[in-house]
């Protein structure tokens, strides 16, 4: 049924990589280099890689309430944000250091007063989380969540 598919991607994957490479890899090997690396999310790791933008920095109160959030969130929530922000939900294989582009969280145009309603919002073609300057940690936490547990896509851009 799916001879012709795995044809096709075997076409394509040897246009890129030697086939020759491929057969030293185990399929396990493989699919590590392919989809990262299966160890829990190094929240720590992921804070030294991050960039900023939209006038945010990592003391900004939004982004510190922002990584208080995450250092309380288990894996699979984790997992969930970076599905969210990257379309992955896996870190890279050798750390967020070899992310491209790199993971950023930035500040949306959103009026404060309405910033605390708004649900955060991500651009993964660039690896982008876009964050409301939420006033407190909790509708910071709450409405991240949502954002993240709500298996939305684009429809909440």
């Amino acid at each position: 049924r799916i001879k012709s598919q795995s044809a096709a991607f075997m076409r394509g994957l040897s246009a890129v990589v030697e086939p020759d490479w491929l057969r030293m890899l185990s399929p396990e090997e493989l699919q590590m280099i392919i989809s990262g690396s299966s160890k829990p999310i190094d929240v720590a790791d992921l804070r030294a890689n991050t960039v900023y933008g939209g006038g945010y920095s990592d003391e900004d109160p939004t982004v510190v309430a922002f990584w208080r959030v995450l250092s309380t969130l288990g894996n699979g929530d984790l997992e969930l944000l970076l599905r969210f922000v990257t379309s992955c939900s896996r870190p890279p294989l050798l750390g967020f250091r070899d992310l491209q582009p790199k993971f950023c969280v930035q500040r949306t145009s959103h009026p404060a007063e309405e910033a605390d309603t708004r649900l955060p919002t991500a651009s993964t073609c660039m690896n982008l989380l876009k964050l409301p300057s939420y006033t407190n940690e909790r509708d910071l936490e709450e409405r991240l969540l949502y954002a993240l547990r709500s298996g939305a896509g684009f429809e909440l851009s």
